[in-house]
């Protein structure tokens, strides 16, 4: 899977990382459901993607132009390749410190 340059670098080190890396690792794993091989991801976008919704992507717009999708991991490149796309990153898993 090539490095696309709306894709976050993180999340281009995800895609290129076996199954065995990703759970190996709290970064590289997070936002992945290997039982659907699906992706959460943050895009930001301009104009309208709702109208891509189907089986493989999943549309939950939020404010100024952000949404969350779900989209597998073979439709990714695809996904990103969409005009409308602006920018893709996966989410971060948050740590709370418990001594502040």
């Amino acid at each position: 899977m090539p490095n696309n340059a709306k894709l976050e670098n993180l999340l281009n080190l995800a895609l290129a990382a076996t199954t065995e890396e990703k759970e190996k690792s709290q970064i590289l794993g997070t936002g992945y459901t290997p039982s659907t091989r699906s992706w959460e991801l943050i895009v930001k976008y301009h104009g309208s993607l709702e109208q891509l919704a189907s089986d493989v992507i999943s549309i939950e717009p939020l404010i100024n132009g952000y949404c969350i999708a779900i989209v597998r991991d073979d439709f990714i490149d695809a996904f990103a390749d969409l005009d409308e796309v602006e920018y893709i990153e996966k989410p971060k898993r948050l740590y709370f410190d418990n001594y502040l």
